[in-house]
């Protein structure tokens, strides 16, 4: 209840009185990660309420279609994911990544998938791949790379504030309500987040340094679920920073109102130098 009751004073000053995120143009020195090819501004939200560097991974199969996860742009040609989905699909059928929005998007196929070595199926330790794209991303106002930690930043996050992208759907588990709708979400220490997990009657994560949790509050007619590989985003001097991306969700608790919600993340800033070896 002492974390619930902190998260909730933290959190609803922010809510109800919205982030003042800025879309001016930035003199940030923030550029992609993989500025040897491009010279691209990294993490701009260049169109209010949108999420530029969403990416949807999809799978086709003869004449199935699957939308399996999803991922975010981190450079022209590289978009990074969950493995759990990449690994086994890769093997049959095509993998495609789906970026832009609705009405303008671009679909990429996939030229190979990079599953980090150490992937642990079952307990879901070290969840994360790169796919390697067939062509290079034109960037547009709609589809952007993201900006990664920088080595030496405080990777952890704790205690910022930051966003979630997923979908929303009704308390009586109807359709899905589709689109790149985000959640104000607070980053919540990991020891703290282990513990919520238990007292809602869930099996305990195992904590590493690789795990981030966040949570949020939810209002009384939607559920909010972030999809596997939704990226978690920290403003940091106006650009958009990769925090984590989700691997699970439990859901929303309705003890009190406004609810509890809790997602857990692979934190990014935790393979800088898996990612930084395996794109060049």
């Amino acid at each position: 209840m002492t974390l619930f009751v902190s998260f909730l004073l933290l959190i609803l000053p922010i809510v109800s009185n919205g982030l003042p995120f800025s879309h001016e143009k930035s003199n940030s020195t923030f550029r992609s990660y993989e500025n040897e090819l491009t010279d691209q501004a990294c993490g701009r939200d260049t169109t209010p309420g949108q999420v530029p560097f969403y990416a949807s991974i999809e799978w086709t199969f003869q004449n199935w279609h699957y939308k399996l996860c999803r991922g975010v742009l981190i450079s022209n040609r590289w978009v990074l994911t969950v493995a759990l989905y990449a690994q086994e699909h890769a093997l049959y059928g095509t993998l495609q990544v789906v970026l832009g929005d609705e009405r303008n998007n671009k679909t990429i196929g996939v030229e190979k998938s990079y599953i980090h070595p150490d992937f642990n199926r079952r307990t879901q330790e070290n969840n994360i791949a790169l796919l390697l794209l067939k062509e290079p991303v034109q960037f547009s106002r709609n589809i952007q790379p993201i900006c990664l930690p920088e080595p030496g930043q405080d990777e952890t996050f704790y205690g910022r504030i930051g966003m979630v992208t997923g979908f929303k759907e009704p308390h009586s588990w109807g359709r899905k309500i589709e689109g790149s709708n985000m959640q104000v979400t607070t980053i919540i220490r990991s020891d703290d987040c282990g513990e919520s997990y238990e007292k809602f009657g869930y099996n305990k994560p195992i904590i590493t340094e690789s795990f981030m949790c966040a949570g949020y509050t939810n209002d009384v007619e939607y559920v909010f679920i972030p999809d596997r590989g939704n990226p978690l985003m920290v403003n940091v001097e106006k650009h958009w920073v990769l925090a984590g991306i989700s691997l699970h969700t439990v859901p929303c608790q309705n003890l009190v109102s406004p609810r509890l919600c809790l997602t857990g993340f692979l934190r990014v800033g935790f393979y800088l130098d898996w990612i930084k070896r395996t794109i060049h």
